[in-house]
């Protein structure tokens, strides 16, 4: 009884290829945009979650006003005479709020090496010693490069320097809790602590990348103790980050000296998100009875961070709403076609009705071609969601996200569009056989 009408189906099927293939197309095409948009959502929704947390929308950065020009509101009086100056010191305010968790600073540096390449440009070796300061000459950073310069020669056979190929290499001066609040470890030795801070001895902690560019060909653990001499210091390695996947891999962290009096900027970490704005109004107090009016300046990263999240809920949004439009008229196209299909059958209907075949058997009947259609359709909208997803999401500055995003938006579409589908078969499947005859 099935055998007949499986044939009936398979002649309508292979006889009507291109109707058949188009309404394939069709699924596909609205499949591939429905699971695109939902993946795009699904990934804009982590990375919003993560822009919240990510420690750099969970600090507050301050800073002082650069002159008076730059200022809100003139400063109407001040406990401390001229512009204020931060310091080390000024991290104490977060001993005050509870609410920050870690205080630290964070300052851009580069440090240039000798090597031959370097000297070779400058002239030679002869010729630098031309520039070398006469006794009695009050050039304090002359003075200090040539001697570095001198302890390079005496270091080109000493094993416990290293003398590395590339001309400089770029860093953060940092103080302890920088590791704590980015969540960064050693791989091997050790990194600052408070102490390191006062310590006259000038310590460096090496990313993992610029660990594997200064060992060359050996294990970057023998890096542990050795010294690299700069144009003004030499530093003593002391330890090596674990990878981290980031920018950091290819930097320096030197111990950010507690009696510079240079004017830094302080950054304050804070657990929740949410309370950033109580506590810049805390530090905002602090800093007012410390230095006077109008004298600091306190970014908010979470105004940046709400506006970010913002655009991309309403980017997704709108993506989400034509992808969904896109799928319920593909749906309503296969509907409309098998419509149109089943009408043309309805005389076969009445053959088979005649013949014993109950309702159930013709609506599974045509409820088979309904499955193969959305079936082979969903499938190749995998193909076509892929690199969409993949699109939009670089359009957005997103990172990729995991296949299985794409699973749910292929589900519905598949659900949504096999409902459609079945919808004129199970109209046609109740009429009688005489009516389908006639």
């Amino acid at each position: 009884m099935i055998k007949e009408p499986l044939k009936i189906i398979i002649r309508r099927f292979t006889s009507r290829i291109l109707e058949s293939g188009l309404l394939v197309i069709g699924v596909a095409l609205g499949a591939g945009a429905a699971s695109s948009g939902i993946a795009l959502h699904m990934q804009t929704s982590r990375f919003n979650t993560e822009v919240m947390y990510s420690s750099d929308y969970r600090e507050l950065v301050v800073t002082t006003v650069d002159n008076i020009e730059d200022m809100d509101q003139a400063a109407i009086e001040t406990l401390k005479t001229g512009h204020a100056i931060l310091t080390v010191d000024d991290l104490e305010a977060a001993e005050l709020v509870p609410q920050i968790s870690y205080a630290y600073i964070k300052e851009p540096t580069q440090m240039g090496f000798f090597n031959e390449e370097m000297i070779s440009e400058k002239g030679g070796m002869e010729n630098l010693e031309l520039y070398r300061p006469k006794e009695g000459d009050d050039d304090k950073e002359t003075s200090l490069f040539f001697e570095m310069l001198d302890t390079f020669k005496n270091a080109k056979d000493n094993s416990d320097y290293i003398i590395p190929e590339i001309k400089e290499l770029f860093g953060y001066s940092v103080t302890s809790q920088f590791f704590n609040a980015e969540n960064i470890v050693a791989e091997f030795g050790s990194l600052f602590s408070i102490t390191d801070m006062t310590s006259s001895k000038n310590i460096v902690v090496l990313g993992s990348e610029t660990a594997d560019l200064l060992s060359g060909d050996k294990s970057v653990e023998t890096l542990i103790g050795k010294k690299i001499i700069s144009f003004d210091i030499y530093y003593t390695i002391v330890g090596i980050l674990e990878p981290i996947g980031s920018d950091y891999d290819n930097f320096y962290f030197t111990a950010h000296k507690k009696n510079r009096n240079e004017n830094s900027k302080l950054r304050f970490t804070v657990s929740d998100p949410t309370d950033l704005d109580e506590t810049a109004l805390l530090l905002k107090e602090w800093f007012k009875s410390e230095y006077g009016v109008g004298q600091i300046v306190i970014s908010n990263p979470a105004v940046e961070a709400q506006r970010i999240i913002s655009r991309n809920r309403g980017i997704t949004f709108l993506i989400l709403f034509l992808s969904f439009a896109g799928l319920f008229i593909a749906a309503v196209n296969v509907s409309n076609i098998l419509l149109s299909r089943n009408i043309k059958m309805r005389r076969h209907m009445g053959i088979l009705k005649a013949m014993g075949a109950s309702r159930q058997d013709v609506l599974s009947l045509f409820t088979l071609e309904a499955l193969f259609i959305t079936a082979i359709g969903s499938v190749l909208g995998v193909g076509l969601a892929l690199p969409l997803s993949g699109v939009l999401e670089r359009s957005m500055d997103l990172s990729r996200g995991s296949v299985l995003n794409i699973i749910p938006g292929v589900f519905f579409s598949f659900l949504l569009t096999f409902i459609f589908a079945v919808l004129p078969s199970w109209q046609n499947s109740g009429l009688k056989a005489a009516e389908d005859m006639r």
